[in-house]
């Protein structure tokens, strides 16, 4: 009898201190929503187009598979024979980040599995997967949001050093891990970071966002965190460079606000 009491009384203290966790997590989540980094950033009027696209799940970032400063051509970088000639006229490029045996699942359409579930929960070094899929226009998620930023020369450099590290390199090539997406149009290839609870999808395109001084979130675990941050920068005043118009005007014009995106700037 005494020995189930123990039981029992572990058992509810383990059970506290799972609730625990849980409530500090969203907590942090919280906090590093509202905590913005590159808070001072100045938003620019042409450049190279960046597509911030997700919902409060899942975020993801499109760039031109060729820019037009002639920074990179995507195709050439990946220079993979299969690709070029399947998306030989392809525009855009979308980048994201995943755990690796959750996409896999997906991909295969198996079940995640419980035991996946808490590996992401509680394992420091899940392994991930680049996910690149290869577009002409925006593939909308449930409930989308979409915001689009123009890089400077020296932004976009800083994005693609952040991107290309992403990625397992052989050979000056990125190492392709399966021809199979969800689609028929994305790929995925092997990455060197390590997917868990608190470095996440959301918290790879916070981090991208920060890598080339695009406002965002400290800590984002979750969608709606990077669009929180990308919403406070399009209400705040002076935001924008003292050589190009108002983010809300442009040639006396106010630019109309969608139902599901923020103002975009054309």
């Amino acid at each position: 009898m005494i020995f189930l009491r123990l039981i029992y009384s572990v058992a509810v203290r383990v059970v506290q201190l799972f609730f625990d966790v849980v409530i500090l997590f969203f907590l942090f989540a919280i906090i590093g929503a509202f905590w913005g980094r590159n808070t001072n950033e100045v938003l620019h009027m042409e450049g190279v187009s960046l597509y911030i696209h997700g919902d409060g799940f899942h975020t993801e970032l499109y760039l031109p598979v060729k820019d037009s400063l002639g920074i990179i051509n995507w195709m050439d970088w990946f220079d993979d024979s299969t690709i070029r000639n399947k998306h030989t006229n392809t525009t855009l490029i979308n980048f994201a980040w995943a755990e690796y045996d959750w996409t896999l699942a997906g991909v295969e359409q198996k079940p995640k599995g419980i035991r996946t579930t808490l590996e992401i929960f509680f394992s420091p070094r899940n392994k991930s997967v680049m996910h690149v899929q290869w577009m002409n226009e925006l593939w909308p998620l449930k409930h989308p949001v979409t915001v689009k930023r123009y890089l400077s020369k020296e932004q976009y450099l800083q994005l693609i050093a952040f991107l290309k590290n992403g990625f397992v390199i052989n050979n000056d090539k990125p190492v392709i891990h399966s021809y199979n997406g969800y689609y028929g149009w994305d790929y995925l290839y092997l990455s060197n970071r390590n997917y868990n609870s608190f470095n996440t999808c959301n918290q790879f395109t916070s981090d991208a966002l920060n890598a080339c001084g695009v406002r965002n979130a400290t800590f984002s675990p979750f969608g709606w965190g990077v669009f929180y941050q990308l919403k406070r920068q399009l209400c705040s005043p002076s935001t924008t460079s003292s050589t190009y118009p108002s983010p809300k005007e442009k040639d006396g014009a106010v630019l109309p606000i969608q139902t599901n995106e923020l103002p975009l700037y054309h």
